[in-house]
């Protein structure tokens, strides 16, 4: 999503969003994205679920539109829904891309930075969140002060197998999450994620495990036996 518009919308409704991503990587870059879009606890209580549905397309274009322009750059939209759940209403999207350079070139992706690089044995994602039109001086004078700060934007990745290092981000197991608000963005600040995940081992590497495997198993069969002949030797 675009996050000139995610901060936009947001001064204009007053603290509204509470908004994140889900990336899920393939070894060759390909993947999915959703993207969930929701009221913050005092907007329902104060607009209900109608206005906030009625809200969101402001900043989200009409679905049709927004499948004609990722089928043009090579992306699929599984789905857009607006639901409700247990009371909660919601945006719900999912995209899937074959690569990120195909869904950078989408309008909800265009001021993100997204670069997908495979090595051997290992997968290294950069990934760069800014708005290219950061808020003024007067504009952010003019917000109260929680307005963009409850605002929440929060992003997790999912790699093909486990992190071994992440850098502008918190890692954990095979993902690396930042939980942001939209104050930072809004303010120019950039959010820059480096992460790189193990996807596999060098064949010598397995062969040497296989071999302590196989010098403990024969070990414990060694102790077994002259522990199952002592006694006899003893009478």
């Amino acid at each position: 999503m675009r996050l000139f518009l995610l901060i936009i919308i947001t001064f204009l409704l007053s603290s509204c969003i509470k908004y994140s991503e889900i990336w899920r990587f393939n070894k060759n870059g390909s993947g999915t994205v959703r993207i969930v879009c929701e009221p913050s606890p005092d907007w329902l209580k104060h607009s209900g679920a109608t206005n906030w549905f009625q809200a969101t397309l402001l900043f989200i274009p009409p679905y049709k539109s927004l499948s004609q322009e990722f089928a043009r750059a090579g992306v699929k939209f599984n789905h857009c829904k607006f639901v409700t759940i247990k009371g909660k209403p919601r945006v719900d999207m999912l995209i899937a891309f074959d690569s990120l350079t195909s869904i950078s070139r989408t309008s909800l992706f265009s001021d993100r930075l997204l670069k997908w690089r495979k090595r051997r044995f290992k997968v290294t994602l950069l990934h760069r969140l800014s708005t290219k039109r950061p808020l003024g001086k007067v504009e952010m004078a003019s917000l109260d002060d929680g307005i963009l700060a409850d605002a929440t934007f929060d992003v997790k990745m999912y790699f093909p197998g486990r992190v071994i290092s992440a850098q502008g981000a918190k890692k954990k197991e095979n993902y690396v999450y930042v939980n942001a608000n939209l104050a930072e963005l809004a303010m120019g600040n950039a959010i820059t994620i480096s992460a790189t995940a193990r996807t596999g081992y060098p064949l010598w590497i397995k062969l040497m495990i296989a071999l302590i495997v196989i010098i403990v198993m024969i070990l414990t069969i060694l102790i077994s036996w002259k522990m199952f002949l002592k006694p006899k030797f003893g009478n």
